[in-house]
C-alpha cells in the first residue's frame, strides 16, 4: 500500500490525465490503469467556458483521489498560485508541486521548487515535489516536510524511461516518505521497473 501523509492507497501508480488523443481514450486508459490518484494541470482545465468538455466531469470522482498539479509554474509564487486556485476549487489539498526551470527540456527549477515546497506547506497543503533525481535535493525537500519525492525518471513527455537508476535508488534508500517516480515513463516496462 502507499500512504502519503494521512491518507493510503491500494494502488502505487499514480496516472496523468494529459495529452490523451480524446476523452474516451483518456476515460479508459483512468479506468483500466486502477490507479486511485489523478494527477492534472490546473492550467490546463477550461473553468471559464461552459461549452468546453472538462474531463473531470467524466468520471465518478469519487472513486479517485485528485493530485492537482502547478505546471506551468514559472517560479515559486506562481507554483503557490496554482495551487491555491485548486484548492479553493475543492479539488483537493494534496498538490504536485511543479516549477519547471528550463523549457526546453522541461527539467525542473530545484530552488523555486523547495521554495515553493516550503511555502505551501506553511499553508497546510500535502506537498508532493516534482524534482531532478538529485539525492541532496531530496534530503532537503524531506527535511522541509514534503509529504512524498516525485523525481523525474527522465524529461518530461520523452519516454525515455528511468535513465539514472542509481540516483533514484540513493534516494529511496535515504528516504522515509515515498518516492514515486515521475516523468518520462514511456511504457509499461518502464513503470514495472520503476516499481520494482
Amino acid at each position: 500500500m502507499l500512504k502519503i501523509a494521512d491518507r493510503t492507497f491500494q494502488s502505487r501508480l499514480l496516472l496523468g490525465t494529459g495529452k490523451y488523443p480524446s476523452f474516451e481514450v483518456q476515460k479508459k486508459a483512468v479506468e483500466v490503469s486502477q490507479a486511485e490518484i489523478l494527477t492534472f494541470a490546473v492550467r490546463r482545465m477550461n473553468i471559464f467556458s461552459e461549452e468546453q468538455p472538462n474531463f473531470l466531469e467524466q468520471l465518478d470522482l469519487t472513486k479517485y483521489t485528485l493530485l492537482p498539479n502547478t505546471a506551468g509554474a514559472k517560479n515559486a509564487e506562481e507554483a503557490v498560485r496554482i495551487a491555491k486556485l485548486a484548492r479553493a476549487s475543492g479539488l483537493c489539498d494534496m498538490i504536485k508541486v511543479e516549477v519547471i526551470g528550463d523549457w526546453h527540456t522541461l527539467l525542473p527549477d530545484p530552488l523555486e521548487t523547495l521554495k515553493a515546497s516550503e511555502m505551501l506547506l506553511e499553508e497546510g497543503f500535502i506537498v508532493l515535489p516534482y524534482t531532478s533525481d538529485d539525492v541532496v535535493l531530496a534530503k532537503r525537500l524531506e527535511s522541509l516536510g514534503v509529504h512524498a519525492i516525485m523525481p523525474g525518471a527522465s524529461p518530461i513527455g520523452s519516454g525515455k524511461g528511468i535513465i539514472n537508476p542509481m540516483n533514484l535508488k540513493f534516494i529511496i534508500d535515504q528516504s522515509t516518505i515515498p518516492v514515486i517516480a515521475d516523468a518520462g515513463i514511456g511504457s509499461p516496462k518502464d513503470a514495472a521497473y520503476a516499481m520494482e
